[in-house]
Formats: C-alpha cells, sequence, structure tokens
C-alpha cells in the first residue's frame, strides 16, 4: 500500500502550482482612448469588440491591402497584432509584435502591454521559452496588476521546465498587491520545496494555507496550499503534522479528495487505522473517476485488515475489483466511442457560443458516457489547447465551404447582371444619341454674348421680360402709326401717351437692369454647371457602356479563380482537422489507457490482498487440526 501512496503524494505537489485568471480586467490602467478619424478602421473595431475576431482580422487585412487604414496605420497594425494573438496565431502576432514595437517612436506603455498579452498567451499555450522572452521585454513600465501577474507566469513558467531555484530568485524579494501576494507567496513556497530547500517552502505553504480567504479564488489557493503542505509533510514522515494541514481544507472544495486520502493516510501511518477509516469511508462514497477515490478502495479494507476485521476486508476487496472490472468496461467503451470520432462530434455539437478567441472555454459536456471522462480531461492544459485548435479548424472549414458555395451565387450574380446590361443598352444608347451637348454648348455660348453685348452698350431691353417686350412691341407699333401723320392735331394728345408709356417702361427697364443682369448671369452660371454635370454624366455612362463587360469578365474570371483556392484550402483544413482529431483522441486515449492500466494495478493489489486474506483464514483454520495429529 506504501506504493500505492507515492503517485499520490506527488501529484499532489505537482498540481500545487496555480494560475490566476488570465483574463483579469485591467480597465482601470486603460490605454487613452483613440478617435477614430476613419470609417473601416471603426468597421474593424466593431466586430473586434463584439469578440468577432476572425471577422474583424479578414476586414482588418481587406483594409490595409486597399489603403483605407492610413489615418490609423500604426493602431491598425497593433490591433491586427492583437487580433492574431487572440486567435491563437502568437507566431504572426509576434511577427507583426517585433516590426512595430522595435520602432523608438512606439509609446513604451503600448510596447510592454503588447509583450506582455503574447508572453501570457504563449504561456497558456504551454510554450515556456517563448513567453518568458516575450515577458521579459515588457520592461517595467506595466500597470501594477500586470506588473505582478507578469513576475508569476515567469516563476510559473520556470517551474514547469522544472528550473526551480530559478524560479525561486524571481518570487524571492517580489512585491505585489494583497491577493497577488498569496499566490507569490503560494509558488515561492512550492518552488522552495521542489529545489529542495524544504523548512522555508513548507514555512511559506503554512502561511498560505491559513490565509484569511474572503473569496473563493483565494479559498481554493488555501486548499492547495494545505494539500501540497499535507503531503510534503507525509513524505517527511511527519504524519501529525500532516494530519493538521490536511484538516484545513474544505469537505466541499475540488481538493477535498486528496486532503481525505491523505488524512486517511496520515492516521494509518501513526496506526490509527480505525481513525482512517472515516476519510477513507467519506472517500468511497465518490465518483470512482478520480484517483484518490479508486485508491480508496484499496485504503478501506487495507485497514480493516490492519484490524484484523477479515470478513469485512475480504468483502471490500471483492467489490473493489468488482468495481474496477465494471469502469474499466466503460473505460474500453468510452476508447471506442472516441476512436471512432464520436466524442469529438459531441463536443462541437454541445458548443453553442459563437465567442472566439484563445481564452475560450468548453462550457457545457455532451451528453454521452465518454463524457464522465473529460472532466477530467479537460483539466490539462494540452487537451484544452489542442481542442481549441481543432474548434478553430473546424471553424475555418465551414467558413471556406459556406464561401464555397457562395462564388456558385456570385456566379450567379454576375451573370443576371450581363444579362441585364445586355438588355437595356439599346434604350441608353438610342438615349444618348438623342443627346447633342455641343449644340447645348453653342446656345450657352451665345446666351453668354448676349448678355455681355447688352452690359456693354448699355440695352437694357435685351434684358426685358416677355411681357415687357410685348408692350415695348405694341408701343413702337402705336408710334409707327403716328409717325405716319405727323401734321394732324387731333393725334398730339396720342403722341404725348405714347412718348410716357415708352419712357415709362425704358425707367423700369434702366432702374431694375442691374438687379436683372445679376439674376441672368447667375442663370447662366447654373446652366454652366448643369452643363458641366451632363457632360460628366454622358462621359460616365459612355465609358461604363464600354467597361461593365469588361468588368463582368473579370470578375467571372476571378470567381472561376477562386474556386480551386477553396478547395485546395478546403482540403488542406480538412486534412488538418482530421490529424487535430487524432491527436485528440490520442490524448483522450492515452489517459483513459493511464486510468485503466492504474485500474488494473490497484485490481491485481486488491486480488494479492483478498489471496492473503484467504490464506490467513485457512492457516488458521487448519492450525487446530494440526495440533492434534500423531
Amino acid at each position: 500500500m506504501r506504493a500505492a501512496l507515492a503517485p499520490i503524494v506527488a501529484l499532489g505537489v505537482t498540481l500545487a502550482v496555480a494560475a490566476p485568471d488570465l483574463r483579469a480586467d485591467y480597465s482601470p490602467d486603460a490605454l487613452a482612448p483613440v478617435p477614430v478619424q476613419d470609417l473601416h478602421y471603426g468597421d474593424t473595431l466593431f466586430y473586434f469588440f463584439q469578440d468577432d475576431y476572425f471577422e474583424a482580422i479578414v476586414r482588418a487585412e481587406a483594409y490595409t491591402a486597399q489603403g483605407h487604414m492610413r489615418p490609423h496605420a500604426a493602431d491598425a497594425e497593433l490591433l491586427l497584432g492583437g487580433l492574431y494573438l487572440s486567435f491563437g496565431q502568437h507566431t504572426r502576432a509576434a511577427s507583426i509584435f517585433r516590426r512595430l514595437l522595435d520602432d523608438p517612436a512606439t509609446p513604451p506603455a503600448v510596447r510592454d502591454r503588447a509583450w506582455f498579452h503574447l508572453g501570457k498567451v504563449m504561456y497558456a499555450r504551454g510554450y515556456y521559452d517563448e513567453s518568458g522572452d516575450a515577458l521579459r521585454s515588457a520592461g517595467d513600465g506595466l500597470p501594477v496588476a500586470m506588473a505582478a501577474e507578469r513576475k508569476l507566469l515567469l516563476a510559473q513558467g520556470l517551474m514547469y521546465r522544472g528550473r526551480y531555484d530559478e524560479a525561486v530568485a524571481e518570487l524571492e524579494g517580489w512585491s505585489g498587491p494583497e491577493d497577488w501576494q498569496a499566490y507569490g507567496r503560494f509558488n515561492l513556497g512550492v518552488a522552495l520545496v521542489r529545489a529542495g530547500r524544504v523548512p522555508q517552502g513548507l514555512a511559506l505553504l503554512d502561511a498560505a494555507g491559513r490565509l484569511e480567504a474572503t473569496t473563493e479564488e483565494l479559498k481554493s489557493l488555501r486548499d492547495k496550499a494545505n494539500v501540497a503542505l499535507g503531503y510534503a509533510y507525509l513524505q517527511a514522515g511527519e504524519p501529525a503534522s500532516a494530519r493538521i494541514a490536511l484538516e484545513r481544507v474544505r469537505l466541499t472544495g475540488p481538493q477535498s479528495s486528496k486532503a481525505l486520502l491523505g488524512a486517511g493516510w496520515a492516521d494509518a501511518a501513526e496506526q490509527k487505522y480505525a481513525d482512517s477509516l472515516a476519510p477513507w469511508s467519506e472517500l468511497r462514497g465518490r465518483n470512482l473517476l478520480d484517483a484518490a477515490v479508486q485508491e480508496s478502495y484499496l485504503a478501506v479494507p487495507y485497514a480493516y485488515a490492519r484490524l484484523s476485521a477479515d470478513r469485512q476486508a475480504a468483502e471490500y476487496y471483492e467489490s473493489a475489483v468488482v468495481a474496477y472490472d465494471q469502469e474499466t468496461r466503460r473505460l474500453d467503451e468510452s476508447i471506442e466511442a472516441i476512436r471512432s470520432g464520436r466524442m469529438l462530434e459531441a463536443v462541437l455539437a454541445s458548443d453553442r457560443g459563437d465567442h472566439q478567441g484563445w481564452f475560450w472555454q468548453l462550457a457545457t459536456l455532451p451528453d454521452a458516457p465518454e463524457s464522465r471522462y473529460l472532466y477530467h480531461l479537460l483539466a490539462g492544459n494540452e487537451f484544452q489547447e489542442a481542442l481549441k485548435h481543432y474548434r478553430a479548424l473546424d471553424f475555418l472549414g465551414g467558413n471556406l465551404a459556406h464561401w464555397s458555395e457562395n462564388l456558385d451565387v456570385f456566379a450567379a450574380m454576375v451573370e443576371a447582371r450581363s444579362q441585364a446590361f445586355d438588355q437595356r443598352v439599346p434604350a441608353a444608347a438610342e438615349r444618348l444619341l438623342q443627346v447633342d451637348i455641343e449644340a447645348m454648348d453653342v446656345r450657352r455660348d451665345s446666351l453668354h454674348a448676349r448678355l455681355d453685348g447688352a452690359l456693354d452698350a448699355g440695352d437694357w431691353s435685351a434684358l426685358a421680360s416677355g411681357e415687357e417686350l410685348r408692350m415695348l412691341g405694341l408701343i413702337e407699333g402705336v408710334e409707327a402709326d403716328l409717325a405716319a401723320t405727323p401734321e394732324d392735331p387731333n393725334l398730339d394728345d396720342a403722341r404725348d401717351k405714347a412718348r410716357l408709356a415708352r419712357g415709362v417702361l425704358n425707367w423700369r427697364l434702366q432702374s431694375d437692369g442691374r438687379e436683372r443682369a445679376w439674376r441672368t448671369g447667375r442663370s447662366l452660371r447654373e446652366l454652366d454647371a448643369q452643363l458641366f454635370d451632363t457632360r460628366t454624366r454622358y462621359r460616365a455612362v459612355t465609358e461604363a457602356m464600354a467597361a461593365v463587360p469588361e468588368r463582368n469578365e473579370e470578375f467571372t474570371a476571378r470567381i472561376a479563380s477562386l474556386q480551386p483556392r477553396l478547395e485546395d484550402l478546403g482540403q488542406r483544413v480538412a486534412a488538418a482537422r482530421l490529424r487535430q482529431g487524432e491527436y485528440l483522441a490520442s490524448l483522450a486515449v492515452r489517459e483513459l489507457e493511464a486510468q485503466k492500466a492504474r485500474l488494473a494495478e490497484y485490481s491485481v493489489q486488491a486480488g494479492y490482498a483478498l489471496a492473503a486474506l484467504y490464506d490467513r483464514a485457512t492457516a488458521a483454520t487448519a492450525a487446530p487440526a494440526g495440533g492434534v495429529s500423531p
């Protein structure tokens, strides 16, 4: 049974590396807002803030290629780097950041934040070397919360690579916000223990285990510290101290199973087997998927055997063998489902969210027999990251299939456009033939000349209205008739009235002449503008009639060229998706095979222990008969 304890102890310390929420809110230290000077940049930002990173990337790339992002060139590049980073394309993002952030003109605050977020995503993906380089490039100008997280990420990356002394050097003497200090002390304690400086490490873990926690996050941290401390004491041969630490773990927390198992072993180490039955019996009633629960199926009969309760021990060993066999059969069924691809299909079918980006997490699990094992699989970073890749490839495959279908629609649209153009061109051409712009220009020039001549000669009658011209014609006719009989004294009164009428009309024309000249000039200027607009429209229509067929042919050629590209990309994505699915299946199968191997080992141990009990019972039964034999 001591052999079974060792891997659990190691597990307790290995899993003691805590990580804060990678999506912490840094809004108090946010950069100053940037005024949007271009609609295309604003369009990209709209999709970015909707968490539709793929659509934002497409728009940013397209608008940049078309030259629409010039007012925001640097901001657009940084945004594009952040978009690729959010979509998990850390290599592409790093190339953008290195190109831009090496520019001395880039503000230090922008540079530091960019490297910090790049390092954080690389850390989440398990690229600890690259993450360390990016985080160190961030400099010391980060806001307080980011600076604290940067130190912890650097230290945890070193711990994952087994470089505990370097992790200790990162965390010793470090200070930060109160909540981050708790994580810092906890991780420093783990690093010290793994570096061989056990007393110092245990002291820090003990302090973290006594933390006054007010939030669920800090309570979980406190439980992790007590579990790590308890198992460290068990390894050091101090079961009493281990029991004290493990009793501080909550019974309902995620660390409770390991704590119950360790508490039982602490009692057993002091030969308090009756006491050890309490935590182990509680643990035995939990889900058999948990490795600690699986071990409790052996620990309970072990305690009964040490208490000489052989019958109870035998019953529990027999039930353990049955439970292990049943769980092994369920594991075999789940492995078959995983290898057939049903697991991934069910996982994607249960993922109804539209959220994209590298901080996506699977919210719900499918209703399938193998789902009971996914909880443990999803707890591992390797499986989570591989699942994100698979989901992204599935999204890209669907996007390519959507565009491939749309190409047929676009081709039909171009064909319909061509047919409509062919139908309308004859009527449009006929109407254009009726438009004589040259004659309009000649008429316009004639009107300008008449106005200029009237102004030069002072001939205000040239600006008379139609009614005034009619009246002027009547006066001229009367004057002609009167001039035919110049000696008739009876017509003198008529002659005076005719002169008066002409004088009144001339006075009106002269007094309003300047205003009439201005209005006429304005009308001619409006005529100039309308003629210019007519000429422009005529040219545009003429050019369009000549260019539309060529443009339709270009669209047809582009659509025809895109189809094979889409097919090629679709095949490549499908192949990558298949490989990623196989990789995910291998991860899942490897985990389940490891569980099978552990169950097989426990089953063998139970079988040997049961056989030993039967042998002891047989020997005890045969002893009296042997005593009276001759």
